[in-house]
């Protein structure tokens, strides 16, 4: 509207107009003739013709777009429910491409005009709206605002907009698009930004790195070649290298690769280009310095995509101070964090705002990602990397690692103080910051810091367990070869050494290491010490056989626990202590002293101790002769802990001696077998007598069977056969199983294979040829898993077929 109330065309008087009518016309047939007017303004001829109707101004792709198929799909969807829908994500995620992918596919299916509007390489708020204004064809007209003749121009058109990268512009593309939704109804706006717009009618559509594939070796050669990520990797690398192409000796290369880079579509076009001089083995093992290696971009790239570090550094450079300074200081965690961590490196007089506001404005931005399912956030890996290199300029990598640091020596002074009791809150938050916890012995190793010891020692009990004793016992060599001036933290580290040294049946040296801890407690006189060494040294001798020693040392043990008043190191020492009562014969008291550990180790919350009692409480009513306590026993301990390498072998042998004593030889052969798997893949070996009585029960089972079913029988059971079997007592029993599944023509030909009849025989009686014959022996060899047909007629006759 003028400013005299004049029809902007014809300067005739205007019509009333609502408070919601910014400027308007006197007619519909003004309000046609200055559209009109508009498109129609060029200097040049040329151009008229191409302002006549822009359809869409979507650049031609110029390589294929792989996957994101149900993504573009959920895309249309939404795009048909509501006017404004916003793709989010960090740095490299593929959002432009998915953008314009989305969009070219509307304007196929439709006569919707699609205009995208490249706002990458705009640095002014004041570009935004003439960057439209030009995607739409339209120029300024005289004493018009730019903004007004574009808003007249759509509002009786359906358009698709793309605003494409809209981050560092939010404010001006939130203003912009609220006012296009406003007063052009026919609009839908298609927004790509590392951030929302935060307006009202906004869906927000988190882009996702591409899927990647496992890097299971077993699952590699088939899963890959279907991976997203692989498929654009393979495809951009074809670009560079016209023969590449997925084999046997790069598929697991190309797989690692892609997970390396978490499926982000820049990165793994960045590092496609490399195929031309470097095996993809090669690029895999460059990637611990990715920032560097990726920054082949191509030459028209805009700058943000030119190479991995500028796409990153872009978010970086929008943030603000606060939010840079968080995004620094989280980069020395490693594999995620929660928000108790994040505050002890975060919180200091450089950020003013709370750390929990800091963080959600970093998710918001696409540089924090929630882990599902939890209350922990993580970096990309790319993102840390880069936030790194800004703590390392800044000055800061000492002060963040020195506040780490502290953080871990507060939960691992537990190890000092109840080092039978850490409870499972403690065990938790060390597990899941194992990886930063990694990080911080690094660093004080490098610089000698005299914590070292007690953070090696949380840190090789998070290795121990999950199963990794080699490594933690490597770990701990290497901390007690370095001087140390603490020697509480020793003596923590040598009971830890020595009682993984005994787990794996290295006596000697888990003998040498205790001995060595018992000496130094004594000078040190802190009775949890005192306490801690006593245990260990039970449980080396124990090892070893010598169950009097181990029983003097357990009830010292346990006398300490009861001064100190500590119920979970007494259930500890209950438990040991019913152990070696059981060896020694003495089972009463065994059983009183499981069944006193039993429900305090339950109110501990821990899984693992809880299964150890159960385990051991299952030993104790099995030597009793109690077959239905001790079942029941074991059973609830793989309930309780699953398939833990640690605590599950335990439990399957005694079912197995369960079953043996009831008759069931080859199930009792298959769970020993599937236990002493386990125990083999994390390198454990049994204390002496559950080992003998393990193995007197094994041979005795294979007494009662034939050689070959003894055989087919000492096979572990898979994963999946197990799980059923502690989830839902399901016994897959392959030998039952294949039994009741023979049909009338395979038991006549076992029945008589059992007579002595040749194949020649058999095909006479059963009036078939001799071929016939061969080929049902063959598939019954592969039905009941034996290897030749004198074994078929011996599991014929040992069931009675006939």
């Amino acid at each position: 509207m003028t400013s005299n109330g004049r029809c902007a065309l014809c300067d005739g008087t205007m019509p009333p107009a609502t408070s919601e009518q910014r400027r308007s016309y006197c007619s519909n047939a003004c309000r046609q003739r200055a559209y009109r007017r508009r498109v129609t303004v060029s200097v040049t001829a040329p151009a008229t013709r191409q302002n006549v109707r822009v359809l869409s101004n979507l650049p031609a792709a110029r390589d294929t777009f792989v996957g994101r198929q149900q993504e573009l799909s959920k895309i249309d969807q939404l795009l048909r429910r509501h006017r404004l829908v916003t793709l989010v994500g960090g740095a490299g995620a593929g959002k432009t491409r998915l953008a314009l992918e989305a969009a070219g596919r509307l304007r196929r299916g439709r006569t919707d005009r699609v205009l995208l509007v490249a706002l990458g390489e705009i640095t002014a708020s004041r570009d935004v709206v003439p960057a439209l204004a030009d995607a739409l064809g339209v120029t300024a007209v005289t004493d018009e605002p730019l903004r007004d003749t574009v808003v007249e121009t759509l509002v009786n058109m359906k358009v698709v907009v793309v605003l494409d990268n809209c981050e560092h512009l939010l404010d001006t593309c939130a203003e912009l698009t609220d006012t296009l939704l406003n007063r052009c109804p026919g609009i839908r706006v298609l927004a790509t930004s590392r951030e929302a717009l935060w307006i009202t009618g906004e869906v927000s559509f988190h882009v996702e790195g591409l899927p990647v594939p496992s890097t299971d070796r077993d699952l590699v050669t088939t899963a890959a070649p279907r991976s997203e990520a692989v498929k654009l990797f393979v495809d951009r690398a074809r670009e560079r290298k016209p023969d590449f192409r997925l084999t046997l000796d790069n598929t697991a290369a190309v797989a690692l690769l892609c997970a390396r880079l978490e499926g982000m579509p820049l990165a793994i076009e960045l590092a496609a280009r490399w195929v031309q001089l470097l095996p993809v083995a090669d690029i895999c093992d460059r990637m611990d310095e990715p920032l560097e290696l990726l920054t082949l971009g191509c030459r028209k790239s805009p700058s943000r995509q030119s190479s991995l570090r500028e796409a990153i550094d872009w978010s970086y450079q929008l943030l603000q101070p606060d939010e840079q300074f968080a995004l620094r200081r989280l980069s020395v965690f490693d594999g995620g964090f929660d928000l108790t961590a994040a505050n002890e490196v975060c919180s200091s007089e450089r950020s003013a705002e709370p750390v929990l506001d800091v963080l959600s404005r970093l998710q918001a931005k696409s540089l924090l990602a929630a882990i599902p399912g939890t209350t922990r956030f993580r970096q990309l890996e790319t993102i840390r990397l880069h936030a790194r290199e800004k703590l390392l300029a800044a000055g800061e990598l000492d002060v963040a690692y020195e506040a780490l640091a502290r953080w871990f020596t507060d939960l691992s002074d537990v190890l000092l103080t109840a080092p039978l009791s850490m409870s499972a809150d403690v065990q938790h938050r060390l597990d899941n910051h194992v990886d930063s916890l990694l990080g911080t012995v690094e660093w004080a190793a490098d610089r000698g810091d005299e914590r070292l010891l007690l953070l090696t020692s949380a840190l090789a009990d998070c290795a121990a367990r999950s199963g990794r004793f080699g490594q933690a016992r490597v770990m701990l060599r290497d901390a007690l070869r370095r001087p140390s001036t603490r020697d509480d933290y020793r003596c923590v580290a040598l009971n830890h050494a020595a009682r993984f040294a005994a787990e794996q049946g290295d006596h000697d040296e888990a003998l040498e290491l205790s001995s060595e801890a018992s000496r130094l407690v004594r000078s040190i006189g802190q009775p949890a010490l005192v306490m801690s060494s006593r245990s260990t040294l039970a449980a080396v001798q124990q090892s070893s056989g010598e169950w009097e020693a181990s029983d003097v040392s357990n009830t010292e043990c346990l006398r300490v626990a009861e001064l100190l008043g500590e119920p979970l190191a007494r259930a500890t020492a209950l438990v040991d202590l019913a152990r070696t009562e059981l060896s020694l014969g003495k089972h009463e008291r065994a059983e009183k002293n499981v069944m006193s550990a039993l429900p305090i180790s339950r109110a501990s919350g821990v899984p693992a101790r809880i299964a150890s009692a159960l385990n051991t409480r299952g030993a104790v009513a099995l030597v009793q002769g109690d077959l239905d306590e001790s079942t029941h026993a074991f059973q609830e301990a793989l309930r309780m802990d699953g398939l833990n390498p640690l605590t599950a072998p335990d439990a399957l042998e005694g079912l197995a001696v369960v079953a043996l004593t009831r008759g069931q030889a080859e199930r009792a052969l298959r769970l020993e077998a599937t236990g002493r798997a386990m125990r083999r893949s994390v390198g454990v070996v049994p204390n002496p007598f559950w080992a003998e009585k393990v193995a007197g029960a094994m041979r005795t089972a294979r007494l009662m069977l034939s050689v070959a079913r003894a055989e087919a029988a000492s096979t572990p059971l898979t994963a999946a056969e197990t799980e059923a079997f502690i989830q839902d007592e399901l016994w897959l029993d392959r030998t039952e199983a294949a039994f009741d599944s023979l049909d009338d023509h395979e038991r006549r030909v076992i029945a008589l294979l059992t007579t002595g009849l040749t194949n020649q025989q058999i095909a006479n009686r059963l009036n078939v040829s001799v071929r016939t014959v061969a080929s049902r022996l063959l598939r019954l060899r592969d039905k009941l898993g034996v290897r030749s047909r004198e074994d078929i007629a011996a599991w014929g006759a040992e069931r009675a077929i006939g």
